[in-house]
């Protein structure tokens, strides 16, 4: 029969008596200071009254509507119904952006949100020119973009940007300002 051999890490007698002498008048803290932590609940919230409205913004981006095939060149695009000199004025560069959105490094989704992010706050400050940088790259953002600007009520007209402010990476801007919702819907449904 083979003697067991004590663990290494086995307290002998005198050093259990040892601990228990040195700890002899020790108490239990009080938990006065640290809040205990509280659990979160894995349940769904409801959407927030933000999650709503930036839903509602981005309802006029759809990905699957393609109006413009082909960006290798110049782009351009004047809503209908709207001065088709347009487009040749943003060319030209006659027309300043208050406002430049780089979208570089972004995802398609990112890209949308913060798209119809700008076109928000442009309506919020009354700017009625803007510059897009999508850039180049592999061409996702520079086909996507024209796309959802197509869509969207309050663009008049969009142009390949002038040397200046990033040429075939960008596209300037003409909104329509001073629109409720409403009268975006109003309009979308005429179109």
């Amino acid at each position: 029969m083979q003697q067991k051999k004590p663990k290494p890490d086995a307290l002998s007698v005198e050093e259990r008596a040892l601990f228990r002498d040195s700890v002899a008048g020790a108490r239990p803290l009080e938990q006065d200071k640290i809040p205990p932590v509280v659990r979160r609940s894995k349940q769904k919230r409801l959407p927030t009254a933000a999650a709503e409205l930036s839903a509602q913004k981005l309802f006029f981006f759809s990905d699957e509507y393609e109006a413009i095939t082909d960006t290798s060149g110049s782009l351009s695009y004047v809503q209908q119904g709207d001065d088709p000199m347009l487009a040749g004025r943003l060319r030209r560069g006659e027309l300043e952006p208050q406002v430049v959105l780089d979208l570089h490094g972004m995802t398609a989704n990112e890209a949308k949100t913060q798209l119809a992010g700008l076109l928000d706050y442009c309506q919020q400050q009354q700017f009625n020119c803007a510059c897009v940088v999508h850039g180049k790259g592999l061409g996702i953002l520079a086909r996507k973009v024209p796309n959802w600007l197509v869509q969207h009520p309050n663009v008049r007209a969009f142009h390949t940007a002038p040397k200046s402010w990033g040429k075939h990476g960008a596209l300037l801007l003409l909104l329509k300002i001073n629109q409720s919702t409403e009268q975006q819907f109003r309009e979308l449904q005429h179109r």
